[in-house]
């Protein structure tokens, strides 16, 4: 996949010391494939609801009564989740662009009251949904569960765990594949928001906050589950000056990390001390990632730790440390990149 990483690049340089020799932190956003892979033809996705809400009283705090608008705003939370769920799982998706047409269907498919069973989508819909819509996969959101604790008298005043079981269906097969996606957080208060020892907020609330932000988070992981997402990560670099940083600032923002990898194997070649030889390779190795080459990238952050390793273990304990992770990084983002070749397609794209 030769897809510059330029793609929703961020990057913000860091001084950590101006000296003669300092390193800087850069701050990238790297590409992970979606968990799972689908075929290339999958282009018209649509999303259902199939959950049975979770009534009162199991797993959650039941509401008091006492304050009928928090009871109702915490009844409609609960039982409005799986909405959230698909609505979060749409946007994220739908954002993305990963694929052409993506939908939500707007009924909620159950009438029944077993909310702990998986009910499989009736294949009279399916079919409906497959050859008179011609969608490629159906995403089936089956099940979602909510536990929670609360705390009384502790910055941290509950916990939630969430579990969504979804089956993705195909117009080839007879039967679903099902996935499971859990979720957990946990809701704080800082010690000037209580009064006497007791939280400001009641318990309703607190269920309904964290049942907002688990099935928000939840979506979100959905949407991760189907379509390749961005994450930041930092690397560092290592500059000898002023005029070093206005060359780093050239490279970075015009993307010219064939120039500065010539440069600094040119660099490379001429230096004598192990750690000037350790910090060139160490950016050499950046600008062979920049460039998606990470094997090679691999290889000078190899050569970089041996570099500083010779010049001096003890002193350059923490670049070594860096490097032994960032050498892992690098193998894992040349396997991700296999994988999103095949999501992508030969062509870098899926239409």
């Amino acid at each position: 996949m030769k897809r510059w990483i330029g793609k929703g690049l961020l990057f913000c340089c860091l001084p950590v010391l101006m000296s003669c020799a300092s390193t800087m932190n850069m701050i990238v956003e790297v590409e992970k494939p979606a968990a799972v892979t689908l075929p290339v033809t999958v282009q018209k996705v649509i999303v259902v609801n199939n959950v049975t809400p979770q009534p009162l009283g199991y797993g959650l705090n039941v509401p008091s009564g006492k304050n009928p608008e928090s009871d109702s705003a915490y009844v409609e939370t609960l039982k409005n989740a799986s909405w959230r769920v698909i609505m979060d799982a749409f946007k994220y998706m739908e954002k993305s662009k990963f694929f052409p047409d993506i939908s939500f269907y707007k009924r909620a498919l159950r009438k029944d009251n077993e909310w702990l069973v998986v009910v499989p989508v009736e294949e009279e819909l399916r079919k409906d949904f497959f050859e008179n819509e011609n969608f490629d996969l159906l995403i089936s959101v089956d099940r979602l569960l909510f536990n929670s604790t609360l705390e009384s008298n502790k910055p941290e005043i509950g916990k939630m765990t969430s579990l969504l079981t979804l089956s993705a269906y195909f117009p080839d097969k007879d039967k679903p594949v099902v996935h499971l996606i859990a979720d957990s957080l946990k809701a704080y208060l800082s010690v000037d928001d209580f009064y006497s020892g007791i939280p400001p907020i009641d318990s309703e609330r607190i269920n309904s906050e964290m049942i907002r932000q688990s099935s928000s988070n939840l979506g979100e992981k959905l949407g991760k589950y189907f379509v390749p997402s961005w994450e930041t990560a930092e690397r560092i670099y290592f500059i000898k000056g002023i005029s070093d940083l206005r060359k780093m600032d050239r490279y970075i923002h015009g993307k010219k990390w064939v120039d500065a990898k010539l440069a600094w194997t040119g660099e490379f070649e001429m230096a004598k001390k192990a750690a000037d030889k350790a910090k060139l390779a160490t950016n050499i190795a950046l600008a062979y990632e920049m460039n998606d080459e990470f094997s090679v990238a691999g290889e000078w952050a190899e050569k970089a730790k041996t570099f500083f390793q010779n010049a001096s273990s003890k002193k350059y304990s923490k670049e070594i440390k860096y490097l032994d992770e960032y050498v892992k990084v690098l193998q894992e983002r040349d396997q991700n990149n296999v994988k999103l070749n095949e999501q992508y397609g030969i062509s870098g794209k899926r239409d």
